[in-house]
């Protein structure tokens, strides 16, 4: 044998071949000389002389020696593959995407020698496995909606090798959206749709869903904050209007005269799937609002939507019809969706009527193409309890459960600063609902508070099960709502306002309206479509909310411009979430569920019959009525007629409980929303459906007309040219358009002098408004407040001898003294500027003024644009002096500042000033109240000696000292008597002798002046 490098007493690899190959023919020969020596010699010879043969004994050596070959290959091979292992274990975290690199290995069959070189080669970066798994592709496009560039390129140069950015765009839907600017138009809205529901070929082939599949859709209609920030849109050439450096100085001169504002929200219409897969919200509509138009407005936007998905090729004729619109409390929505959804009877031609026509007590009014309005379950359960919480309580069965409750006590068990607390929420609930399991033999018979406790338990069990517990079928959902529909019906009658408010209530009974008619809706699709009770509401429009917030870090508001960016990503967010849900992290405020290894209800959380074939819904709601009544019976609520009696009359159900009145159009106030963000509800005058002319409504909405102006509209902007840039001046100088819009509106900022400089160079910060400032009233303007930028006047002391008049502009005004830790406001009314009381401050930058020689006898000076500043000398190393500028900021109580102040003066004096040429003067304030004010030396009360501030408190410990040991002081001048205890200037703290202990000095009588 051979010993080759390295292998010393092993075969070479020549050898392991040679004997491999010659295995087998010198069995065979072997064999067969062996019986062919058997056959002619087993008589003449025993065992003992064939094994004594020569040539059996050579043949015996060589097969030994290739038995033993055979053995010693795979302990060769074993260490290789030891060695391959010992390379990995040592240099795991430098060979970048191992796992990837180890996938090819196992798929082409590489020995463990080749797998080796090429994990050498990975560690010194001359290999890197590019097989990307759709998992690593879909986790980098989420790094770069959430990152951005910079964590993809750090990931890619990373061990894990993730794909860089261009691997992923194939995969990353870049969805250009068209916000609406201006006046609504139609064909805003049918790009958009066309933009999120139309193809997109790399994602269609991973979907699971057949491309015939059509299932009911929702419309989510919310607003969300965003900067009050002008924008320009390139790609249509817009700012509200398009139009050059005229148009700007036009909407500038509008808003500063308080014609027009700019809003400081974005109204979002979104369009999500009824389905088990991709249901997240898909935003068709997008355009500032300031809530303060009429709810004539919002019918016209929801039906200009509408009409867009129904003619859309990409809408309604290839994803599925809406069925209804979801909202949260907005009371102008509101009445708009009960104008909207409200229009039509169900009648024996409607397709839906033999499936709700044996529903007594079932609202049968709908909308065009039997669409209905829909409460959000999540803004219920916070409504609900945000009248627990209320002052007022709910009354049940003729008992105020919470009448005793204590405002602290409420705080503590209610949380009531906090309405948005979804999870919290549902606690309360659960709190009350497990009111009924506790033990009541102690209780007082007499007492009824246990039994109102226990019956409002039962209706919010009723209302929360369908959608907390995933063990419920789709029948027992609709049972469960339904039963609760009745309850609150019931208790509502019998207490009125005084156990809800009617806005509240109006919400609920549209949730469980449309719940039910959701079920026949959708069989007329496809009896085999399943629906999920969870997704109804616009809760999938909050998530998109949500995560356009944090794709923009720590600038979650933004202007409209980039709010559709933000969205577009948004939607690549929820595709990657919807693929692998694990990935995203669910708010703890908005989890609506109390288990703890579940984040978040979806769809495939429930296993249960869902389909719509399984529901009967006759059979679950005469089970619901029945389980309604008793109830109601058990806690001995007495109702005068059951809810079959009451139903009888076609103006009475549970929408309209006290017969042909609505509690959803009531302008009453809603005390539910008193800890939620919402408008100031308006007095709305009751409306009544069927006095309604909804064809004058919409008469202005004309589809094909907005068509056409769109068409004419883009064919003449098309003919004209555009550009980025706008001609500011008659040189011929031009800016860009974003610069312009920033700089023009810029109101009450100086970007030329600002500190920040993005501020200085671009017009804008990152971080949006430079202080956190209050927001000021809408009705803020220049002759009611002094504001931001006003200048003023106020007096300043000169070596505490004299006294100058300086002219400063304001940068910051706070509510308190000057000093203090409160947060700084934009406005002050005039009226309260000199009022004693006024705790205000204000801190500015002095002008620098020169004199002025001019014919003019009123103007005496000009400002030559710069501040006042003063110079700090430093010294370097060498000992020279260096001067450093720094501009002058100084802050005064609102009491000392005016732009009249010399024509008060005029009035109070008989006499003018009289004033040098100069403009220049100086008055003396010595022995004046002005000499008090601004020198921070006190006469001391005892002695009249003039002390400073910081050794008030050590001038008077003095005294004290001296009083106490009996030392005569001849400077004294207030007479004080034995009895009369000595404060320490002013409440300035009191003086503790170091010779007494902590107790002594709290149990000892303040010390005396003899």
């Amino acid at each position: 044998m051979s010993n080759g490098p390295g292998r010393q007493g092993q075969f070479s690899y020549a050898q392991k071949n040679h004997i491999e190959s010659f295995m087998p023919a010198f069995c065979a020969q072997l064999d067969a000389g062996v019986n062919g020596l058997a056959l002619t010699k087993w008589k003449q010879e025993t065992a003992n002389d064939i094994l004594a043969s020569p040539l059996f004994a050579g043949k015996l050596d060589v097969s030994n020696n290739s038995q033993k070959a055979w053995h010693e290959i795979p302990f060769s091979r074993l260490t290789e593959w030891r060695e391959l292992f010992r390379f990995i274990g040592q240099n795991s975290y430098s060979i970048p995407a191992l796992h990837r690199l180890l996938a090819n290995a196992e798929k082409e069959g590489w020995s463990a020698e080749k797998i080796l070189e090429i994990c050498q080669l990975a560690k010194a970066g001359k290999y890197t496995a590019r097989n990307f798994t759709e998992y690593e592709i879909y986790l980098t496009i989420l790094l770069y909606e959430l990152g951005g560039g910079a964590a993809v390129h750090a990931m890619n140069h990373s061990i894990f090798a993730l794909p860089c950015r261009n691997t992923i765009q194939p995969y990353r839907q870049q969805s250009k959206l068209i916000p609406t600017v201006g006046s609504l138009r139609f064909a805003d809205v049918s790009q958009n749709i066309s933009t999120l529901f139309g193809s997109h070929p790399s994602r269609e082939a991973e979907s699971d869903d057949s491309p015939s599949t059509k299932f009911g859709h929702t419309l989510s209609m919310d607003e969300l904050a965003a900067d009050p920030r002008i924008d320009f849109m390139p790609e249509t050439d817009e700012m509200g209007g398009r139009g050059d450096l005229r148009a700007v100085e036009a909407a500038v001169a509008a808003v500063k005269a308080g014609k027009v504002h700019v809003s400081h929200e974005v109204c979002v219409g979104a369009i999500s799937h009824l389905y088990g897969t991709n249901y997240g919200a898909k935003p068709i509509y997008m355009g500032p609002t300031c809530k303060k138009g009429p709810w004539q407005d919002s019918v016209r936007l929801m039906e200009v939507i509408i009409a867009a998905w129904k003619r859309s090729p990409d809408g309604e004729a290839k994803h599925g019809p809406l069925l209804s619109i979801s909202t949260d409390g907005d009371h102008k929505r509101r009445l708009a969706l009960f104008v909207l959804c409200m229009q039509n009877e169900i009648l024996p031609k409607n397709p839906l009527y033999p499936f709700v026509r044996n529903l007594p007590g079932l609202n049968l009014r709908v909308g065009k193409d039997n669409i209905t309005h829909d409460g959000d379950p999540k803004h219920i359960f916070k409504r609900n309890r945000g009248l627990l919480s209320s002052s007022e309580g709910i009354i049940v069965k003729e008992r105020l459960p919470n009448h005793d409750w204590s405002k602290t006590s409420i705080h503590n068990l209610l949380h009531p600063s906090d309405g948005q607390h979804v999870s919290e929420a549902i606690k309360l609930m659960l709190c009350i609902i497990d009111i009924a399991k506790l033990d009541s033999e102690d209780f007082d018979p007499s007492e009824a508070e246990f039994e109102a406790l226990c019956l409002l338990g039962e209706a919010y069990n009723a209302l929360l099960q369908p959608f907390i517990n995933v063990e419920l079928s789709l029948s027992e959902q609709i049972q469960s709502l339904v039963t609760a529909s009745h309850l609150f019906c019931a208790l509502y009658v019998q207490h009125g306002t005084s156990f809800m408010s009617n806005q509240l209530y109006a919400d609920m009974q549209s949730m469980f309206k449309n719940a039910v008619l959701m079920v026949s809706k959708t069989r007329l699709i496809n009896g085999e479509l399943k629906v999920y009770i969870c997704l109804l509401g616009d809760d999938v429009l909050e998530a998109l909310f949500g995560r356009c917030r944090i794709t923009g870090g720590h600038s979650p508001n933004c202007s409209i411009g980039v709010l559709r960016d933000r969205l577009g990503s948004a939607m690549n967010l929820d595709y990657v979430y919807e693929r692998y849900p694990e990935l995203e992290r669910h708010p703890p405020r908005l989890t609506m569920i109390h288990k703890r290894h579940v984040d978040h209800l979806c769809p495939s959380h429930f296993k249960r019959e869902l389909r719509t074939n399984s529901c009967d819904l006759e059979s679950c709601w005469a089970a619901a009525v029945k389980a309604a009544e008793l109830i109601l019976a058990s806690y001995g609520v007495r109702m005068n007629m059951s809810f079959s009696q009451r139903f009888q009359n076609k103006d009475t159900d549970p929408s309209q409980p006290m017969g042909g009145k609505y509690p959803a159009i009531s302008g009453g106030i809603d005390r539910s929303m008193a800890n939620l963000k919402t408008s100031s509800s308006d007095d709305e005058e009751l409306i009544n459906p069927d006095t309604i002319n909804f064809a004058n409504l919409v008469a202005g909405v004309d589809m094909d007309a907005m068509i056409e102006s769109k068409n004419l509209s883009d064919a003449a902007f098309a003919a004209t040219p555009r550009s980025l840039f706008a001609q500011i001046d008659a040189a011929g100088k031009v800016a860009h358009k974003k610069s312009i819009l920033r700089t023009f509106f810029a109101m009450t900022q100086d970007g030329c002098t600002s500190h920040d400089r993005l501020q200085r160079v671009r017009g804008f910060t990152v971080g949006g408004k430079t202080w956190n400032r209050d927001e000021s009233d809408e009705n803020v303007c220049s002759a009611t407040h002094f504001q931001l930028g006003n200048l003023f006047t106020t007096l300043l002391c000169h070596n505490g001898t004299h006294l100058g008049l300086a002219v400063v502009k304001s940068t910051l005004i706070k509510r308190n003294a000057a000093g203090s830790k409160s947060s700084s406001i934009s406005a002050i009314p005039r009226a309260e500027l000199h009022l004693p009381s006024a705790s205000y401050s204000i801190s500015g930058q002095i002008l620098s003024l020169v004199p002025l020689v001019s014919s003019q006898p009123d103007v005496l000076f000009a400002w030559d644009g710069e501040f006042i500043s003063f110079s700090l000398k430093k010294k370097k190393s060498s000992g020279e002096e260096i001067n450093h500028k720094r501009n002058l900021q100084i802050t005064v109580s609102s009491q000392l500042i005016g732009c009249d102040i010399q024509q008060q003066a005029r009035e109070i004096s008989a006499s003018d000033f009289r004033v040098p040429d100069s403009g220049i003067y100086a008055s003396p304030i010595a022995n004046t109240v002005i000499e008090t004010s601004i020198r921070d030396r006190n006469a001391c009360r005892i002695c009249g000696k003039a002390v400073k501030g910081p050794d008030r408190q050590h001038h008077v410990g003095e005294h004290i000292l001296k009083a106490m040991r009996g030392v005569p002081e001849a400077s004294i001048k207030v007479p004080s008597r034995s009895q009369r205890p000595t404060h320490v200037a002013h409440a300035e703290g009191p003086v503790v002798s170091p010779s007494r202990t902590r107790r002594q000095t709290r149990n000892a009588r303040p010390p005396t002046l003899s």
